[in-house]
């Protein structure tokens, strides 16, 4: 996987809208291709104006105006337009521009940097007790404390499978402030986060060495990534694969026996005949076929990273008392304030995250430490 150094655009502190992407007049060109083009040109930090008969007229940024040596261009996306205004781009997929811009998109990830705004209420009103089971033990109420700000990154990546049938996914691999993984999402984006553009009470610079951990850490969990889904993928690409050679092989081994029965039948033949007459050819063309098939369906994985995001992620700590009889403890652990999501308590015996706690004698521990 390789990594660039991205393109910044550090968004203001306070909210900011949604880049505004100017709307078309046709319903010929592809929507979805006007949007892509529209939000890759708003992160490069491209300025767009409507032009008329749907155009855009795009005003670029320093770094692609150094790209594409000019400062302006404008973009035509009506695949039925006869001609374009002189100096404009016909940019519909597959275009010479269309292809340009798609060059231009692959060259570096894009960076951004984000806050996540918190949740109201930041936890559950049961707090731990929606997540852990306790026996023999009750759960006091909850209390959430004070929600700071801590930094993370957000490694976008696209997974291709070539070979045979090629597919796609998009993964999202989100790592903490010490490099932890703390999540990875099949989607283009972080999932049930409602963002801002702009980093909250995080002013101070990164050190290149935390960042060599972040990458790090993302590089290893998206190859591991791919590895799993390469054996899932494996699975359904050989069954299509031996369906394939098993229907070539039906086919070459009919045409084989009509041919040796032609010969047979055939007055004045010899057994050398038969051996070395077209069926051999056949065995040869059909061993030929099979190898192009098993080429043609052999399994390779590309990982592309194609965006970076750094967060201002809000957390809280909360407690919360467990109570039977006179044992009283009070447990603490992380709130995800951004989604209103308590991570699983820790046992007071080992420290494990746990799922299910329970009375041990004087003390409180998980399931596994009161049966050890």
């Amino acid at each position: 996987m390789s990594h660039a150094k991205g393109k910044r655009a550090t968004g203001a502190r306070g909210s900011a809208p949604a880049p505004a992407i100017p709307r078309g007049e046709t319903a010929i060109e592809q929507p979805e291709w006007r949007a892509f083009v529209g939000r890759w040109l708003a992160i490069a930090g491209c300025a767009v104006a409507d032009a008329p008969r749907g155009d855009w007229q795009v005003e670029l940024s320093p770094t692609l105006q150094k790209r594409w040596r000019r400062q302006h261009v404008r973009l035509v996306f009506d695949p039925a337009r006869p001609t374009v205004p002189r100096g404009a781009w016909f940019s519909a997929p597959g275009s010479s521009a269309g292809r340009r811009i798609l060059e231009a998109a692959l060259a570096e990830p894009a960076f951004t940097r984000r806050t996540a705004l918190a949740q109201v209420p930041g936890a559950p009103e049961d707090g731990f007790a929606g997540l852990c089971k306790v026996r023999g033990l009750t759960w006091g109420s909850a209390r959430l404390g004070p929600v700071r700000y801590e930094r993370r990154v957000a490694f976008h990546a696209v997974i291709t499978r070539w070979g045979g049938l090629p597919w796609q996914e998009q993964w999202v691999v989100l790592v903490g402030e010490g490099g932890e993984v703390l999540e990875r999402a099949q989607a283009p984006q972080v999932p049930d986060v409602r963002p801002r553009e702009g980093l909250y009470q995080m002013g101070e610079e990164l050190e290149p060495a935390l960042r060599e951990r972040w990458l790090q850490s993302a590089r290893e969990t998206l190859e591991a990534l791919a590895r799993e889904r390469e054996r899932e993928w494996e699975s359904a690409v050989g069954r299509l694969r031996d369906a394939e050679l098993e229907r070539l092989g039906a086919f070459f081994s009919a045409r084989i026996e009509e041919e040796e029965d032609r010969l047979r039948r055939r007055v004045g033949h010899d057994e050398h005949e038969l051996e070395h007459g077209d069926d051999t050819s056949l065995k040869v063309e059909w061993e030929r076929r099979a190898g192009e098939v098993r080429q043609r369906w052999e399994m390779r994985t590309e990982i592309r990273l194609w965006g970076l995001e750094e967060w201002s992620w809000p957390v809280a700590d909360l407690e919360q008392e467990l109570k039977a009889g006179a044992v009283h403890v009070k447990l603490r652990g992380p709130v995800d304030v951004a989604r209103g999501r308590p991570a699983l308590p820790a046992c007071p015996n080992c420290g494990a995250p746990a799922e299910m706690l329970v009375r041990a004698h004087s003390h409180v521990a998980c399931a596994r430490c009161a049966t050890a």
